[in-house]
């Protein structure tokens, strides 16, 4: 199974390409990776996520967004997100440095990158629908195509990048420039990462709202003030998704006990896990698994 590596402020931990080329191409399967999920995290480099196969929904802070095959998203640097699937969803992508396109002293880096990279804009959609985009797509295509291949032209890469870029640009900038006075977001919502992390790696206990808090050093009334302003939840609603979409996967792809599968995921009482779960999903723990 792959996994995100993260620090304790879910920053990714993994270098991106090298110094002298800092893009690396990925051609990620959401099965392979735990609950077909990419786990919260974030980067300084952008990324570029095409959906070439399945259906799958990305988390972008407090925005949830479903892409279909053939649809692409583009998300900012250091900008906290997270994919899963509920079957399958293959994803050519990019994670590069904004200074691949230009150095950071250039005029082009001035222009066109820093006001993307400094700006509010969290990520953009890139759909067919559109014809600007559905050409952005094409091009998108053709460059994960090129990176895929056993040998590729390294100025070709960054000239198909570069254009991907421009196009993406004349959408943005206009309007970053209608807010030219909107700061970006603080960064420091580092206290939900933190949070965030604990949830994933203790939902299986008997965890509260207080160990939550108590995991980013806050009060409770803090951390749930700072879940909605940033992820748009509580932090216990935040678990209780978790732990029911972690369980909704056991249900379909193993035969365990409905009182085991409860038990992994932080439930001692199946009939209350079970009461969460309809509640929650609209059928019981058996209907959703013969359904």
């Amino acid at each position: 199974m792959q996994k995100i590596l993260t620090t304790d402020d879910l920053r990714e931990t993994k270098q991106h390409g090298f110094p002298g080329f800092p893009l690396q191409f990925y051609m990620d399967d959401t099965r392979d990776f735990y609950n077909s999920q990419v786990s919260w995290h974030w980067h300084n480099e952008f990324e570029i996520v095409l959906v070439s196969e399945g259906t799958v929904i990305f988390h972008i802070g407090q925005h949830t967004l479903t892409l279909q095959a053939g649809e692409a998203i583009f998300i900012n640097s250091r900008i906290l997100h997270q994919f899963t699937a509920e079957n399958y969803g293959i994803l050519p992508n990019i994670v590069f440095a904004p200074e691949f396109i230009a150095p950071s002293e250039s005029v082009i880096y001035q222009k066109y990158i820093a006001p993307v990279e400094k700006s509010t804009l969290e990520y953009l959609v890139l759909q067919k629908e559109c014809d600007r985009q559905a050409r952005i797509l094409e091009l998108l295509e053709i460059l994960f195509q090129t990176l895929a291949s056993e040998k590729y032209h390294e100025l070709q890469v960054r000239n198909l990048l570069s254009e991907v870029w421009l196009m993406m640009t004349e959408q943005i900038l206009p309007a970053i420039e209608k807010e030219p006075h909107k700061g970006r977001k603080n960064f420091s919502y580092n206290s939900v990462m933190v949070m965030i992390q604990y949830i994933q790696s203790h939902y299986m206990e008997t965890i509260c709202l207080e160990d939550i808090a108590a995991s980013a050093n806050i009060s409770k009334n803090t951390a749930i003030r700072y879940f909605h302003a940033n992820i748009g939840m509580s932090p216990i609603d935040y678990l209780l998704k978790c732990r029911i979409s972690i369980a909704c996967k056991m249900l379909r792809e193993t035969s365990d006990k409905i009182s085991h599968i409860a038990n992994s995921v932080g439930y001692e009482n199946t009939g209350y896990f079970c009461r969460l779960f309809r509640r929650h999903t609209g059928l019981s723990p058996n209907e959703y698994r013969r359904l």
